[in-house]
């Protein structure tokens, strides 16, 4: 037995012609299909980021679209408070309004009745006054007066408590 390091020609021949038949039955067989596969992979990638770049111009345009709801949301929010400040304004003046009228009513009755309560307190004194004036009269006057003449002193004396001159 013989030990070689380098092969016999013939072995390295047929060696590479095998090869040769394996490649080419290999492209035959893998190449065309895996570079279909390999292709149709690359298409749906770029498919891919198509539609990823048109659903990031969506995204783009939803959010502008958005911001712009949100910022009339936020005008319109700010107006209704700003309408509901203006209101209860309106709400205050009107309830002051009332509380002053309501005020200015009160101290009129009660100057009509204080002018009430005066004139019933004048009429008294008048009523006690012409009592009084009577029971004086009556005894200044030992004399005896007849009925008419008595009533009208009565109410002339009546007529002269009136008058300013006995007006407090």
């Amino acid at each position: 037995m013989q030990i070689r390091v380098i092969p016999e020609l013939k072995f390295v021949i047929l060696q590479l012609v095998a090869t040769g038949i394996l490649f080419i039955v290999l492209w035959k067989l893998l190449y065309n299909p895996v570079s279909r596969m390999l292709e149709q992979r690359k298409e749906r990638i770029q498919e891919n980021i198509t539609n990823a770049e048109g659903y990031k111009e969506e995204a783009l345009r939803l959010k502008e679209e958005y911001e712009m709801k949100i910022a009339q949301a936020r005008k319109e929010a700010q107006d209704i408070i700003e309408s509901g400040r203006k209101r209860g304004e309106e709400i205050k003046e009107n309830i002051v309004a009332e509380a002053r009228d309501e005020a200015k009513n009160i101290i009129e009755r009660a100057k009509r009745e204080i002018e009430a309560e005066k004139e019933k307190a004048l009429l008294e004194i008048k009523n006690q006054s012409a009592d009084m004036a009577l029971l004086i009269a009556s005894r200044i006057i030992e004399e005896e007066i007849g009925q008419e003449k008595h009533q009208k002193l009565i109410d002339k004396f009546i007529d002269e408590v009136g008058s300013q001159k006995w007006q407090i």
